[in-house]
């Protein structure tokens, strides 16, 4: 059953240091009842703050040489769609990323729980950065003959195991007994996908990422604390780094052409391409997830992050991904049409990361972030023309257009979040 929105009424928490409306006093107890949710107890106390109990409040280092290690597999990822880039390719990158992307998920929340000032917790993640390794590794090779499917399945379920382990006698260990199960079954069918034929292996993997998507609904998400700080920073860097390392990707493309006019003109549209992408994302989006999901009570406050940090966020990503090996095929073919999939690959990654983010701020705020789907479908628009008649050059300037187009548009008519405005989502606890 979803939650009574009326109980998450954020008017009473979300300010503490004014005197509360009679009528609103009695809303925080209301809120915070033990039996009104599976999270842990005690959960109101930090809600004015946005804290959680036993939650981290910033990024530590480890955690950024773990999303390191993490984009070096979406780079991987990447490389299987730059080698094949046909509907074959899409889908599996696709596959592959849904699998990787669920995981990488599991650790931000591990690592909110974790305290990584003592030497156990820190050599648990990096036991799990290993994991992670071995997978990228796998990657380029896991759809193909051989051992590198049953390597990659091996990899994930060690992955897995590693992040259930890692939740026990942790503020998280109710959660991951009632998700934990459910998580080991799935990573078990991607190690089982290394041993079907090489040609149907594509089919077990998305068995497994259906069971993955389907998760949340069957055991629910209470149990788990969400310190905002920590969670918003994590998912933050995430995105930088995938952008960073698209551009390195492109860059090193573009240092292997021969022509001077393609190099600098099309690496530099690519450059304010990426970086158009990245204010759409810094300028205000990652503050106002952060306010967004701090005013929604602690216990409720794991759907949330669900959907928005989850499930929109993989669209997200994956349209950063798929946007990078565009910009390559478009530098190739810098001055003569593409053709095929490799024509829709530049504006197909754009339009899917503002989808994401359209999802993203949905899945947290009461409105729908119209201008960046009217963006989405112009790029679509008018990158697969230029693509197809033109060139990878005209895309490649049309894309970055529409894009700082948007930025301006967005900053001339931005819409803050009110505090008293609801955070609607959805409940995965029926």
């Amino acid at each position: 059953m979803t939650p009574d929105p009326s109980a998450g009424n954020p008017s009473a928490s979300s300010e503490p240091s004014e005197p509360p409306e009679p009528s609103a006093s009695s809303e925080p107890s209301a809120s915070s009842e033990p039996s009104a949710s599976p999270a842990s107890p005690a959960s109101d106390a930090p809600e004015a703050s946005g804290a959680a109990p036993d939650a981290a409040e910033s990024v530590r280092s480890l955690e950024l040489f773990f999303d390191l290690v993490f984009v070096f597999t979406i780079t991987q990822i990447a490389g299987v769609l730059a080698e094949h880039p046909d509907l074959g390719g899409l889908a599996r990158s696709a596959l592959l990323l849904t699998i990787t992307w669920w995981m990488y998920g599991g650790f931000a929340w591990l690592t909110n729980a974790l305290d990584l000032e003592r030497t156990g917790p820190r050599l648990h993640l990096l036991l799990g950065t290993a994991g992670f390794f071995v997978m990228s590794l796998a990657v380029p090779r896991a759809s193909g003959p051989g051992p590198w499917g049953v390597v990659f399945g091996a990899a994930y379920l060690a992955v897995v195991a590693v992040h259930f382990v890692g939740f026990l006698g942790t503020s998280g260990q109710r959660g991951i007994h009632r998700i934990g199960p459910y998580n080991i079954a799935s990573a078990l069918v991607v190690l089982g996908a290394g041993f079907v034929p090489a040609e149907q292996r594509a089919w077990v993997w998305l068995l497994a990422c259906l069971m993955e998507w389907v998760t949340p609904f069957l055991s629910g998400v209470g149990g788990f604390t969400v310190g905002v700080g920590h969670f918003v920073e994590r998912h933050g860097l995430a995105v930088i780094i995938v952008l960073g390392e698209s551009i390195t990707e492109v860059g090193a493309a573009a240092s292997r052409l021969d022509d001077l006019t393609t190099v600098l003109v099309g690496s530099l549209f690519a450059l304010a391409a990426t970086a158009a992408m990245w204010w759409l994302y810094f300028d205000r989006e990652e503050e106002d997830s952060a306010a967004l999901l701090e005013r929604i009570p602690a216990e409720r406050r794991p759907h949330a992050a669900l959907w928005s940090f989850g499930y929109a966020y993989l669209v997200l990503i994956f349209g950063i991904a798929v946007t990078a090996v565009g910009m390559q095929k478009s530098l190739e073919s810098f001055t003569h049409p593409l053709h095929a999939l490799s024509a829709v690959l530049l504006p197909l990654g754009v339009a899917l990361f503002l989808l994401g983010m359209t999802c993203f701020h949905r899945a947290l705020a009461d409105d729908w972030p119209l201008r960046r789907l009217v963006a989405a479908v112009a790029v679509l628009a008018a990158g697969v023309p230029a693509l197809r008649w033109s060139g990878g050059g005209t895309a490649l300037a049309v894309t970055t257009a529409l894009l700082v187009g948007l930025v301006l548009w967005e900053r001339q008519a931005r819409v803050r979040p009110q505090p008293g405005s609801p955070a609607p989502f959805r409940s995965l606890d029926a």
